[in-house]
C-alpha cells in the first residue's frame, strides 16, 4: 500500500510539472520554501536587497533595461558591505561591470546620482569620480575589475561602452514580479488547491480499490480453508484427526463409567479415560450441551486446533458430535495434572523438586511461546492454570485446554472467575475491560510460576476483589528481600538465593499491570533456560495420588 501511494504521489508531481513552465515552478518553489532571494540572486548585507551578475556585455542603457525586466535596476551601492559584495560578483578579469551610477551636469557643476532616483550618493564610501574624458555628458559608473587601486575601484566610463552589469532589487519588487509571472502561468493558490483535491480523490479511489481487492482475496482464502476443514472435505484431504461415533466412545470408556472418570474434572462436563483398539489410552472430554455452537462450527474449530503440533501441547486426536453432545478426544498424559502434584499430595508422597518444577515451567513456556510466535494468526490460550498443565513420565509439561473457551458456555467460564482463587490467573485488563491478548497469557503464566515456586493455592490468602491473592501474599516478602521464605516447604533440593530471586523477578515482570510492559513468552523461555539445569534428576516416576475415581 505504501508503494502504491508513493507511485500515485509521483504521478501527481509529474502532472504538475508538466502543466507549469519550469521557471514558474522554480519561482513557486523558491517562494514556498522560504528562500530570501530567487535562484541565482545573492542576498545583500541588509537582507532586504538582492544582487545578481548579468554576464551579457551591453551598454549602460541596455543593461539598465535588462535589470528592469528582472524587477530591479542597475545596483545602487549604499554601504561598504554592498560595495564588497558587488566587487565579489564582478569578474576580476572581465573589464568591469556597470553599476547604477550616472553623471549629470548642472548649474552647480558635475555630480553623480543613482539611477533608482532614491538612493543618495555616499561620498564617504564612494568618493567623487572624475567624468569620462571622452564624453563628459555620457559618463556612467563602472566597477573596475582590475583592482589596481582599492580606492578607485569605481571609475567613470563612456556609457556606450559594452560591459557586464550588476543588478540590484528590493525584495518587494522581486515578489511583485514573481506574482505577475505566477498569474501568467496560472499557478495561483486556487489552481493548486484544485489540483491537490483532484489528485487526493484519485489517490483515495485507488486505495479503496486496492483494499477491496485485498479483502476479496482474503475472504476467498477463508472460504477455501473452511471447505478444507469441514467434514465434507474428509474424502479430499485426509485429516490429522478423526470424527468418532458415539458408539465408539461408549465402547472406549465402558459407557462413560464412573470408574473411568478422571478425578477433579467436572466443571466442563467431565473427562474419562478411553482405550483405543490399538491398546493406546486417550482422554475423552465431555463438554456441556450448547445451543450456541452448531455441528459445522464445532468441526471447523476442532480441525483448526488439530493442526497445532508442538511437543508440549496435548495432541487433539478427534471429536464427536451427537445430537448436541460434544466430545473432544486427547492423548492421555500419564502423570496427570500439575495442580494435583502441587496441592493434593498424600502424606508421605514425594513432592516435585526445584529442578523438576523449573523443567515444567520451561517446557510450559515453550508451548505458550509457540502459540504466540509460530502460529499465524496468533493463538491466545485464555485459560492457563495448573489444572490445564499435564505432566508426562519425564515431567515435561503438556498444555491442554486450548480452544475450550470457545467450546464451553460463557456462563461456565464466568463462573470460574467467581470461584476463590480461579480469578487470580486472569489478567486485570480481561477482568475489568474484557480485553484479551497474548500478554494476558503472559500474566497467567506469571501467576502459575509463582504458584509452582510457593506451592500455595491461589485461595490460601484473603483475596481482594479482582486481585490475585497469591501475589498480594508474596509482595511484602519480596519487598523485604525474603525470597527464600517464598519457597514451598516441601522442596528438598533448595536452590541458591540468587536463582530464587531471578525467578521471582521474572514472576513480577510477567504480572505487570500494564500489558505492554510484560515480556514476550520467547523472552521468558530464554530466561528460564538460563536458570534451569539441562537434565534435572527425577525423584518421582509416578503420581502418588489416584488419577481415576475408582483408584
Amino acid at each position: 500500500m505504501a508503494a502504491i501511494a508513493a507511485v500515485l504521489f509521483a504521478l501527481f508531481v509529474l502532472f504538475v510539472s508538466a502543466i507549469l513552465p519550469s521557471d514558474a515552478v522554480a519561482s513557486f518553489n523558491a517562494s514556498s520554501s522560504g528562500t530570501i532571494c530567487p535562484g541565482g540572486w545573492k542576498v545583500g548585507p541588509s537582507k532586504n536587497k538582492c544582487f545578481v551578475l548579468m554576464t551579457s556585455s551591453l551598454p549602460w542603457t541596455d543593461s539598465e533595461e535588462i535589470c528592469k525586466n528582472h524587477g530591479g535596476q542597475l545596483v545602487a551601492l549604499e554601504s561598504s558591505e554592498e560595495l564588497s559584495l558587488a566587487e565579489a560578483l564582478c569578474p576580476a578579469d572581465g573589464g568591469g561591470c556597470w553599476i547604477g551610477g550616472q553623471g549629470r551636469n548642472s548649474t552647480s557643476g558635475f555630480s553623480w546620482i543613482w539611477s533608482d532616483g532614491l538612493t543618495q550618493w555616499n561620498q564617504s564610501i564612494l568618493p567623487a569620480i572624475e567624468p569620462s574624458q571622452a564624453n563628459e555628458t555620457a559618463s556612467c559608473a563602472l566597477l573596475s575589475g582590475w583592482r589596481k587601486n582599492k580606492n578607485t575601484t569605481i571609475v567613470s566610463e563612456n556609457c556606450n561602452t559594452p560591459h557586464s552589469s550588476i543588478c540590484g532589487a528590493l525584495l518587494s519588487q522581486l515578489s511583485s514580479v514573481q506574482l505577475s509571472q505566477c498569474r501568467r502561468y496560472h499557478c495561483h493558490r486556487e489552481y493548486l488547491i484544485i489540483l491537490a483535491v483532484v489528485s487526493g480523490l484519485i489517490l483515495a479511489a485507488a486505495t479503496a480499490v486496492v483494499l477491496w481487492l485485498l479483502l476479496y482475496k482474503q475472504s476467498r482464502r477463508r472460504r477455501r480453508s473452511r471447505k478444507l476443514s469441514s467434514p465434507a472435505a474428509v474424502a479430499l484431504v485426509p485429516p490429522s484427526w478423526k470424527v468418532f461415533a458415539i458408539e465408539e466412545l461408549r465402547s472406549m470408556t465402558k459407557n462413560f463409567s464412573e470408574g473411568n472418570r478422571l478425578v477433579g474434572d467436572a466443571k466442563t462436563g467431565g473427562t474419562f479415560v478411553g482405550l483405543l483398539p490399538d491398546g493406546s489410552r486417550v482422554a475423552v472430554k465431555q463438554l456441556r450441551k450448547s445451543r450456541l455452537q452448531r455441528k459445522k462450527e464445532f468441526f471447523s474449530e476442532v480441525g483448526r486446533l488439530a493442526k497445532l503440533h508442538h511437543p508440549n501441547l496435548v495432541v487433539l486426536k478427534g471429536c464427536c458430535y451427537d445430537h448436541g453432545d460434544r466430545y473432544l478426544i486427547f492423548q492421555f498424559i500419564s502423570n496427570g495434572p500439575l495442580h494435583r502434584w502441587l496441592h493434593h499430595l498424600p502424606k508421605g508422597g514425594k513432592s516435585l523438586s526445584w529442578a523438576v518444577r523449573m523443567k515444567i515451567a520451561t517446557t510450559l513456556a515453550q508451548a505458550i511461546a509457540f502459540l504466540h510466535d509460530k502460529v499465524k494468526p496468533q493463538v491466545v490460550h485464555r485459560d492457563i492454570r495448573a489444572s490445564n498443565v499435564l505432566l508426562d513420565e519425564e515431567f515435561g509439561a503438556h498444555l491442554m485446554g486450548l480452544g475450550l473457551a470457545k467450546f464451553v458456555y460463557w456462563e461456565v467460564m464466568h463462573e470460574r472467575t467467581k470461584v476463590a482463587g480461579s480469578s487470580g490467573y486472569l489478567a486485570p485488563e480481561f477482568v475489568y475491560q474484557n480485553e484479551l491478548t497474548t500478554k494476558s497469557d503472559v500474566f497467567s503464566f506469571g501467576v502459575l510460576l509463582l504458584e509452582m515456586v510457593t506451592g500455595r493455592r491461589l485461595a490460601q490468602a484473603e483475596e481482594p476483589v479482582g486481585g490475585p491473592s497469591i501475589l498480594h501474599w508474596a509482595t511484602p516478602l519480596v519487598q523485604a528481600h525474603r525470597h527464600m521464605d517464598l519457597l514451598d516447604p516441601l522442596i528438598t533440593d533448595l536452590p541458591d538465593p540468587a536463582t530464587v530471586q531471578k525467578v521471582i523477578d521474572l514472576v513480577y515482570a510477567c504480572t505487570q499491570i500494564v500489558p505492554s510492559v510484560r515480556p514476550r513468552m520467547s523472552h521468558v523461555v530464554h530466561q528460564l533456560q538460563q536458570l534451569c539445569p539441562a537434565s534435572p534428576p527425577l525423584e518421582v516416576a509416578s503420581p502418588p495420588f489416584p488419577l481415576l475415581i475408582s483408584s
